[in-house]
């Protein structure tokens, strides 16, 4: 798929043209795939991700003999498997309240600790205490958040909301 994507992305003239194509008479949104770029947090993931959404447009793309893009044509087998990776990358990395709160509270402990810490020079306590602003905005964020609330049993429910 990476280098599907470069393929796609540097051959503006012939494969650009083709993949767009193929997007329309598959009446899809004309879009070019996600890069795998190792400095990008998540771009693999996003790329795994649109290429099992874009699963039709890829096959017919690596199909086209005039192309010369069969070599990059995927098996079902190895359709599984990224289905698989994209699946496991998605529930092991993403955090849950359960686990996101407790890491936002360790963090903002050891942040309060150094903004007190006289042996740090000032600009070191000043971005410390930027840093410990932007978590409290994390914190607002979650407060507000219905599942927060709903977890938390903030939330109040009659018979006719749940309906």
């Amino acid at each position: 798929l990476r280098r599907l994507t470069y393929k796609i992305i540097h051959l503006t003239t012939i494969v650009l043209p083709a993949w767009q194509n193929i997007l329309c008479e598959l009446q899809m949104t004309v879009s070019l795939m996600p890069r795998d770029v190792v400095t990008h947090w998540n771009s693999t993931f996003n790329m795994l991700e649109y290429a099992l959404k874009h699963r039709k447009a890829v096959d017919t793309m690596t199909q086209k003999r005039d192309l010369g893009l069969r070599k990059f044509e995927l098996t079902d087998h190895e359709w599984k498997i990224i289905l698989k990776d994209a699946t496991l990358f998605f529930s092991h990395s993403m955090p849950n309240l359960a686990t996101a709160i407790p890491a936002m509270d360790h963090i903002e402990k050891h942040l309060t600790t150094y903004v007190h810490n006289k042996s740090y020079l000032q600009s070191i306590c000043s971005a410390v205490s930027l840093a410990k602003a932007t978590l409290n905005c994390y914190y607002s964020w979650t407060d507000s958040s219905e599942v927060y609330c709903i977890t938390m049993g903030k939330l109040n429910f009659t018979a006719l909301q749940l309906y």
